[in-house]
């Protein structure tokens, strides 16, 4: 067949052959029957994980030079999770830190904690902190003077106030001029009056506070 003849035929006679595959493919379909085998793939967790199971390195297995269970034998073997901060590797860690001296040093010194000998040196500050030596001061005269001035002023002359008058401790002071009972009572009826312009959230929360004293007193918290 030349081109001339190719290019004369009429367009319907081309595509005659292209409409006539589908119906040919569909005849060879059903005449050839493949039987359908199905598979099945890792469609639960079961088989992922059994096929993913790795066995774990040796650095997380005891050590078999000694008898086991030792009496010494420590197994670290923590769940994968999020690394700590507070554990920073060893290469990781800059030449000038005093961690990667320790670790080089127990590495070094062996299995025997006690192998190492701390080496001298300036030992930190002792720590300052203001102690209360008693004094012994005060005679019969200053806790009568005390009484007195707790008795005539209460609120003038409160327990912080007479402490430093007559520097002693606080304690103290509520021990030897205790306040009268009128104002131990003005007291009492202050703190009713405040109590009852608290609004439903505070007075829970204090009730809340109270019975948890209550309980941790009793040994329950």
């Amino acid at each position: 067949m030349d081109m001339r003849s190719l290019l004369l035929r009429p367009a319907s006679q081309l595509l005659n052959p292209l409409r006539s595959l589908p119906t040919q493919k569909t005849t060879l379909s059903a005449a050839v029957s493949v039987p359908l085998i199905p598979s099945r793939g890792h469609k639960t967790t079961a088989r992922t994980k059994r096929a993913l199971k790795i066995a774990p390195h040796d650095s997380f297995l005891p050590s078999r030079s000694a008898a086991f269970p030792a009496a010494d034998s420590i197994i670290y073997n923590p769940p994968s999770s999020e690394a700590s901060p507070e554990h920073t590797p060893f290469i990781f860690l800059p030449r000038n830190d005093p961690r990667r001296l320790a670790i080089m040093r127990l590495r070094s010194g062996g299995s025997d904690p006690t192998s190492y000998t701390p080496a001298e040196g300036d030992l930190p500050p002792e720590m300052r902190y203001k102690r209360r030596q008693p004094k012994y001061n005060l005679t019969k005269e200053h806790i009568e003077e005390m009484r007195r001035l707790r008795s005539e002023d209460p609120l003038t002359w409160s327990v912080q106030k007479l402490a430093r008058k007559f520097e002693c401790s606080t304690v103290f002071v509520q021990m030897a001029a205790p306040a009268p009972a009128e104002h131990l009572q003005w007291l009492k009826g202050k703190l009713e009056r405040k109590m009852e312009r608290w609004g439903p959230k505070r007075t829970q929360a204090r009730e809340d506070r109270k019975r948890r004293a209550e309980m941790l007193y009793r040994g329950e918290l």
